[in-house]
C-alpha cells in the first residue's frame, strides 16, 4: 500500500485520543507494534505513578483532581525522548496545555457513536462511572476542541482496530517512523 503521509514535520509523538471507550489503548498498542515504537498509556502510567486506578482516584479525590493528574501524566509522556505512540485520557483536551501538546504532535482522534461508547464505557476496571447524559455532554464540548488539534479523524464503531491501524499507518509522516537501517 502506498503512503499518503500527512503533516510531515508535526511533533515527535503519535497521540491516539478520543472519548473513554473509543479504543485508544487497543488501537495505540496495535499501532505501536505495527510501526515498531513504544506505547505509552496514560491509564497505566497513572496507576504506576499513583499506585491506583483513575476510577479509584476519582471516587476518593474527585473528577477534577483526576483530570489534573491525567494532564500531568500526558505532559510528562510528551517529554519522553524518542518517538512513541501515546494514548492520553480524553480529558487532556479540556486544558490549554493539553491542547497545545496535542496540536504539537501528530494527533489521531478516534470516534464512535454515543451508544457504542456507552456500551464500551462499562467495560474495563480503570474507567470511572459516568452517566450517558454526562458522557454525551463531554463529547459535545470536546468535539470542536479535538477537531482543531487532530491531524486525522478515524471512526472505530464499524471499523476493527486492525483496520483503523491499517488506515493510519499510511497517513503517518515518515519522520515519525523508525528508520530502517
Amino acid at each position: 500500500m502506498g503512503r499518503t503521509a500527512l503533516g510531515t514535520e508535526k511533533g515527535r509523538h503519535i497521540v491516539v485520543t478520543g472519548a473513554m471507550g473509543v479504543g485508544k489503548t487497543t488501537v495505540g498498542r496495535l499501532l505501536a507494534a505495527e510501526v515498531g515504537l513504544p506505547f505509552l498509556d496514560s491509564d497505566d502510567y497513572l496507576e504506576v505513578e499513583k499506585g491506583e486506578s483513575g476510577s479509584v482516584i476519582a471516587a476518593r479525590e474527585g473528577v477534577t483532581r483526576l483530570h489534573d493528574l491525567e494532564l500531568e501524566v500526558f505532559l510528562a509522556m510528551c517529554q519522553t525522548s524518542g518517538t512513541a505512540v501515546i494514548a492520553p485520557a480524553a480529558s487532556v483536551v479540556d486544558h490549554e496545555p493539553g491542547r497545545r501538546a496535542l496540536e504539537a504532535n501528530f494527533t489521531v482522534w478516534l470516534t464512535a457513536s454515543r451508544e457504542v461508547l456507552a456500551e464500551r464505557q462499562s467495560e474495563g476496571r480503570h474507567r470511572r462511572p459516568i452517566s450517558a447524559k454526562a458522557h454525551a455532554g463531554l463529547q459535545a464540548a470536546r468535539a470542536p476542541l479535538l477537531s482543531k488539534v487532530s491531524a486525522v479523524v478515524l471512526e472505530t464503531e464499524t471499523t476493527s482496530p486492525a483496520e483503523v491501524v491499517e488506515k493510519l499507518v499510511v497517513l503517518l509522516p515518515e519522520s515519525l517512523l523508525p528508520s530502517e537501517n
